[in-house]
């Protein structure tokens, strides 16, 4: 399958956004479109390391423990099964990075996995951008910890057990 040049844009948009240390790269594509952002952080005397996974490897991540900053996952859901997929994606948000986006085909597709919309939104994965071929729609979502939930307004210290009674009462 091609990417629109868009997608390759979305995510080093996303990439600069993070501005990730270390990168994990999962799927078939060619990990060189990091380059631009290491040399960029290269200039700035910063490390960036990319950490290359293709499909054919993809199940090592069950067993990295390895945190990165961020991951990104193109061109490998639609080569996989569906519940091979689940587990990286669960593996992916609970141990191996803050941050991820993966884009993939959605709906009735030609391709073995049939992912749809309920699925990502479970992995709690925000619909990023929504990309037209000849062959299928795609879309690129993405996680992030720390937007995942937003810190209600009860919850600070002003609110918290009574404070007229501190250093009244010895509870």
């Amino acid at each position: 399958m091609t990417y629109p040049r868009d997608v390759h844009f979305d995510i080093e948009t996303l990439i600069n956004d993070a501005q990730p240390q270390t990168i994990l790269a999962l799927g078939d594509f060619d990990a060189a479109m990091f380059d631009e952002y290491c040399a960029q952080k290269n200039l700035l005397q910063q490390d960036c390391k990319v950490h290359h996974v293709p499909v054919s490897e993809c199940m090592h991540v069950m067993q990295m423990t390895q945190r990165f900053d961020v991951a990104v996952a193109f061109n490998l859901f639609e080569h996989i099964e569906q519940q091979q997929g689940m587990q990286i994606l669960a593996r992916l948000r609970d141990v191996v990075a803050a941050q991820y986006c993966i884009c993939l085909p959605l709906g009735n597709s030609t391709h073995q996995s049939q992912w749809q919309l309920t699925d990502l939104f479970s992995f709690a994965l925000k619909r990023v951008n929504t990309y037209s071929t000849s062959e299928s729609e795609l879309s690129l979502f993405k996680y992030s910890i720390y937007d995942y939930k937003s810190t209600p307004d009860w919850l600070n210290p002003d609110n918290w057990a009574n404070p007229q009674l501190w250093n009244k009462f010895r509870w």
